[in-house]
């Protein structure tokens, strides 16, 4: 059997018994359905099988969204999570090293009694010497002559309530310094080595100073004359 002679006397009626009777065209229904064919195995089979659906959103045009919010949520949660377990992790490591402090004395605890302060810094103190700054070597008419413990010293001539004529310079050199002190004033020289200092009236005093060490003299009449020589 021809199936598509089949299909054009299904769908095309005789022209002539259309005329002759019009009822024939509405008593033949038009074929819209599925046409049959023989498969392979020479069996009835359908085109398009009725048991298969397909899915379609041709009804509401529209593609149905995939939610995602449950997995967001889950991913926050174990970021948050891991937050959290990093700051437990830190604060368990600050307070082990303020433990660690206060036992080695660094951070005082507050529970304590209170008598226990800050530790006391001891600072080495220089014992002083016991050995005098100046030995006196000898005197003479309006003259004193001092040995020095060490080379380098400082002289200092203080006036009181008159001025004075004052010279003060190594031994064979010229003076560092010569001239008159007004009253209420005073001269300081540093000197190296032998030296000698002279003042020309009385009231005035001389100084000698070396680190923490010093001594004061008074001449015994004016004018008066001062050595110095270090101890070789």
């Amino acid at each position: 059997m021809d199936v598509h002679a089949d299909e054009r006397g299904l769908t095309a009626p005789d022209p002539s018994v259309t005329a002759a009777n019009p009822s024939v065209t509405a008593a033949v229904p038009a074929v819209t359905g599925a046409v049959e064919r023989s498969g392979p195995a020479g069996g009835q089979g359908q085109l398009f099988s009725e048991g298969l659906s397909y899915p379609t959103y041709a009804d509401t045009d529209k593609i149905p969204a995939v939610r995602r919010g449950r997995a967001a949520g889950r991913s926050g949660s174990g970021r948050w999570l891991r937050v959290a377990v990093v700051l437990v992790a830190v604060a368990v490591l600050a307070a082990g090293a303020a433990l660690g402090l206060v036992k080695a004395g660094v951070i005082g605890n507050g529970g304590g009694s209170g008598t226990g302060g800050a530790p006391t810094t001891h600072h080495p103190t220089t014992p002083t010497p016991t050995t005098p700054l100046l030995t006196a070597a000898g005197t003479g008419s309006g003259t004193a002559s001092y040995t020095i413990a060490i080379t380098a010293y400082q002289v200092t001539v203080t006036t009181t309530t008159a001025r004075s004529w004052v010279s003060i310079g190594l031994v064979g050199k010229k003076p560092i310094f010569s001239g008159i002190l007004p009253p209420d004033s005073s001269q300081r020289e540093i000197l190296l080595g032998p030296s000698q200092v002279d003042i020309g009236a009385g009231g005035t005093k001389l100084t000698v100073t070396s680190g923490k060490r010093s001594q004061t003299l008074t001449p015994l009449s004016a004018p008066f004359s001062y050595q110095f020589t270090p101890k070789s």
